[in-house]
């Protein structure tokens, strides 16, 4: 619990950085991107760790929980870079692969802080499906904002 903490703590900050003046000259649609990570986020974060999922929703449809990994961190990653590349207005390499080093670190945590979890558990899978939908989720941005 005290990385939830930290993360609003963090949330917190950047709130009151998004208060200053310069932050007016932004479009509409970085804020939109921007309160779409955030609510992603902590999507995740209740999906991962939280919620506990139907025993017999898994065994209806093979590889569910793969497809679900992957779109949460695609989003998470496609709603991340977009709002960067708007604050920024470019991407470098340095920023793509600061994306990719910060949302798999989270992935990885979420991930292992599901050993600890009695009703999940973790899975290289898992692990594997979310590091390709960071990944893809910052090549569609960067493919897309050329």
């Amino acid at each position: 619990v005290g990385w939830l903490k930290l993360s609003l703590i963090i949330l917190l900050k950047l709130m009151s950085y998004l208060t200053l003046p310069h932050m007016k000259k932004l479009p509409v649609s970085f804020f939109v991107y921007l309160f779409l990570t955030l609510t992603w986020f902590l999507f995740i974060v209740y999906l991962l760790l939280y919620y506990q999922p139907d025993v017999n929703t898994y065994s209806k449809f093979r590889h569910l929980d793969k497809l679900t990994h992957f779109i949460l961190f695609f989003v998470q990653s496609f709603t991340l870079s977009q709002a960067i590349y708007l604050f920024r207005g470019y991407f470098s390499f340095q920023i793509i692969v600061f994306i990719i080093i910060i949302l798999l670190s989270f992935g990885i945590i979420v991930e292992v802080q599901q050993l600890y979890i009695p009703f999940r558990t973790f899975d290289y899978y898992d692990l594997i499906t979310n590091i390709i939908g960071v990944l893809s989720g910052v090549f569609c941005v960067k493919f897309f904002n050329k």
